[in-house]
């Protein structure tokens, strides 16, 4: 399993509302910022991994499954529109491969 991936899951686990998942418009932008910058790094964003590394963090299953599927879009070239932009998920991706770069 890609590393920065299991990282980038880990991140937004803490920061998005796991029970919830995309259902808040912050926790959809930002998951769709993310799963953009890490498909703009040459970060693969399998669906089969993404649902388990979601359900490894204690995404609730529905929720793990959807997230799974928009990263597999994203992935696959696939356009979203985020409604309320952050600019959170480059400045994120960024710091996660400094940081395992550092290891």
């Amino acid at each position: 399993m890609n590393p920065i991936l299991k990282k980038s899951i880990e991140t937004l686990s803490v920061v998005v509302n796991v029970s919830t998942g995309l259902s808040h418009p912050l926790d959809e932008a930002r998951v769709k910022e993310l799963f953009k910058a890490l498909h703009k790094q040459g970060v693969p964003l399998p669906e089969e991994d993404v649902y388990a590394l979601a359900k490894e963090n204690n995404w609730d299953d529905r929720h793990a499954k959807n997230l799974a599927a928009l990263a597999e879009k994203i992935g696959s070239g696939g356009r979203v529109q985020i409604k309320h932009p952050k600019g959170w998920g480059e400045p994120t991706v960024r710091r996660i491969i400094a940081e395992l770069d550092e290891n």
